[in-house]
């Protein structure tokens, strides 16, 4: 069976994602994947340089938080995904659910104000995994750019 390799071509990711700066800008959108362990929430935050002063992500910084997130109450696929309607407190997004739910949050490069680049998010009872995909440029693996430099 013939197929392509998605790692380059379509995505990147960062495996463990709590509380990294992450480079966005070869990219069109960077997704998060949750996994709680009990009640959680994710504060994000943005960043003009992967060094500098990360500011919350929330309409009075002039980003443009998402509207809706999913949802599965299975973290082994055996579940549905359901649509959620975010709930932001500033940059804090709370993440309904028990230990085992799974949740995605999808953050557009359009979304993030002007000149900012790098994101943060920061778990409370969750575990992060970041997708960054749609990339501006193909490379092979061993020649994607660092994420978190």
């Amino acid at each position: 069976m013939a197929g392509m390799e998605g790692l380059g071509r379509v995505f990147n990711v960062v495996s463990l994602a709590d509380t990294v700066g992450i480079n966005v800008s070869g990219a069109s959108a960077i997704t998060y994947v949750f996994t709680t362990s009990g009640a959680g929430s994710a504060v994000f935050t943005a960043a003009k340089t992967f060094g500098g002063s990360y500011d919350n992500f929330s309409t009075a910084n002039g980003f443009s938080q998402p509207t809706r997130w999913y949802q599965t109450t299975s973290d082994t696929g055996t579940a549905a995904w359901t649509k959620q309607t975010a709930s932001w407190s500033t940059a804090t997004l709370t993440l309904s659910g028990t230990t085992g739910y799974t949740s995605v949050v999808t953050i557009f490069g359009s979304q993030l104000a002007d000149g900012y680049q790098y994101m943060k998010v920061t778990c409370t009872n969750a575990t992060v995994v970041a997708i960054l995909h749609d990339l501006t440029v193909q490379r092979k693996p061993a020649n994607l750019a660092i994420l978190g430099a």
